[in-house]
């Protein structure tokens, strides 16, 4: 067997590999595109970290990869799809340097609060400015923390044993998991209004872009400071901009940036703002945790076939997969479609299979449909073989039920989400395309290719309102695919689900939430 390792791996790791018997390891620091389209079609493994991508050119020509190392937790820069399709196993190691994330963001806190840089330069320019530098402590102070997931809560239990008041916003944690970690489970307006320190511990979405934008700084408390060590783009830059000159930000930490390095960024010009490089995960530790962590998964793997933290397929055989691939891909196409859908903080995630999935392993599927549900969350952390810890360890109950109902279709799955709001439900099949179609959303009966970006629109059951929204999508230039009605005539309401070519703008989105006999409308992307 064949492991090459890209983009530098701390010796820790490579020594693992190098131990094993009958395995060539070939480390190659820096590797261009056009080498690695040279030498992968020798290799069984491969070991990348940021720098190197594996699209689906590479993945074509690796006739003999078996599984792909991602030694750290993004893989944007991998090709998933084509990688399953090849048969290619990816893994990541998630957690790994959750530890180093946490404490940059508590010594980005700690050097806010005292403006330990700003003063460190000016006693190095020869002045001695005791007065300029006055501080503000941490102890008992208000701390919000967006995001309580493995970094979230690491910085929610430093801030508490400061002595720290934490308040979270995140509707995937449990009242209950708040309660037992000593946190405050918050809506947003409440963290913004009361919290004297704001840290980010949240994915990079399509529904955290700009979280921090203009708006939310207008209901912050006046000399708030703000860090973030999660990912670029959830701050709106040129807001916080703006905020800390009219003082209403009394300071910023920022590792990440929309556009890195940030080149002529305006804040960079600011006093109060404070930069380091991207070092989250930058710690000895974390890099050495990194570097094992991936090595032993490989070497489990391409060794004794043992699978874990893979991103794209559970444990199971290759029959296995043949006859239940199709209801895992629907499975996360509706937990996704029911993550964007629903409202409040969640308390339960019920599942249904129906029809003749009642003969199969459906194991995988109750995995794949949890994967779907928390990915807009957590992003990259979550995976086929984590979800069902993420949603324990979240307070999160999953019920799964098996019945021979199936309206008349083959197999149906039904997933339904129970918050402190009320009930959301979606239900869908797979045709034997196949394809993946969403039947039934709440009460209303639907049929639909679940596929692409979507708009789902309620509203009153009038005259005009059809033909309102597609008038309204037409002056928006956005072209509608396909488009699918519902309604309950008792309840005088009705849905519109709209497959869309491509993103809609907020004056559209506006415009349609604006007419009046619309209740509401929901971006879907699956």
């Amino acid at each position: 067997m064949r492991v090459l390792i890209c983009d530098g791996l701390r010796q820790q790791g490579v020594k693992i590999f190098q131990k094993v018997k009958n395995l060539e390891v070939e480390v190659r620091e820096k590797i261009e595109p056009e080498e690695l389209l040279d030498v992968i079609p020798g290799c069984d493994g491969v070991v990348i970290r940021s720098r190197t991508k594996i699209g689906r050119e590479v993945l074509e020509r690796a006739s003999r990869l078996r599984v792909i190392g991602r030694a750290g937790i993004g893989v944007d820069n991998i090709d998933i799809e084509a990688a399953t399709q090849r048969g290619v196993l990816v893994m990541n190691t998630p957690g790994a340097n959750a530890v180093a994330a946490a404490e940059h963001a508590m010594a980005l806190m700690l050097a806010l609060a005292r403006h330990i840089p700003r003063a460190d330069e000016s006693v190095r320019a020869g002045k001695w400015e005791k007065k300029k530098f006055v501080g503000t402590e941490l102890y008992n102070q208000t701390l919000g923390i967006i995001g309580l997931g493995r970094i979230g809560s690491i910085v929610a239990n430093r801030a508490l044993g400061m002595r720290m008041r934490v308040l979270v916003f995140d509707p995937y944690v449990s009242e209950d998991v708040a309660a037992k970690l000593g946190v405050e489970l918050v809506s947003p307006r409440k963290l913004f209004r009361e919290s004297q320190f704001i840290t980010i511990h949240t994915p990079f979405t399509k529904e955290t872009e700009g979280l921090l934008d203009e708006a939310a700084f207008k209901m912050m408390k006046r000399g708030v400071r703000i860090i973030n060590c999660a990912r670029g783009g959830i701050i709106d830059e040129s807001a916080l901009y703006e905020a800390i000159k009219k003082k209403k930000v009394a300071g910023a930490a920022l590792d990440v940036f929309s556009q890195e390095p940030p080149v002529n960024n305006p804040l960079l010009d600011l006093p109060q703002v404070i930069a380091t490089p991207h070092l989250g995960a930058s710690s000895e530790q974390a890099q050495k945790n990194v570097a094992v962590a991936i090595a032993e998964q490989m070497l489990d793997y391409l060794q004794n076939g043992l699978i874990r933290n893979a991103v794209n397929m559970p444990s199971m055989s290759r029959k296995m997969i043949e006859q239940i691939q199709p209801y895992m891909r629907l499975a996360e196409r509706l937990g996704r479609f029911l993550s964007m859908y629903f409202q409040g903080n969640v308390r339960h995630l019920k599942i249904s299979y129906g029809g003749d999935l009642r003969e199969l392993e459906l194991a995988p599927v109750t995995n794949a449909a949890q994967k779907g549900f928390l990915e807009r969350a957590l992003a990259d952390e979550v995976n086929l073989v984590n979800a069902p810890v993420i949603m324990r360890n979240r307070g999160i109950q999953v019920e799964v039920a098996t019945t021979s109902e199936a309206r008349g279709y083959a197999g149906l799955v039904t997933l339904a989400v129970v918050t402190d709001k009320g009930q959301s439900q979606v239900a869908g099949t797979v045709f034997p395309t196949p394809e993946c179609r969403i039947v039934g959303i709440d009460d209303y009966r639907v049929e639909a290719s679940l596929e692409g970006r979507m708009l789902l629109i309620s509203n009153y059951d009038r005259p005009g309102v059809i033909g309102f929204i597609g008038t309204t999508l037409g002056d928006h230039q956005v072209n509608i695919a396909d488009m699918h009605l519902s309604r309950i005539r008792s309840k005088g309401t009705a849905i519109c689900l709209v497959t869309i070519d491509h993103p809609v703008t907020s004056a559209a989105l506006q415009a349609l939430k604006e007419y009046q006999d619309i209740i509401g409308v929901t971006e879907i992307e699956v």
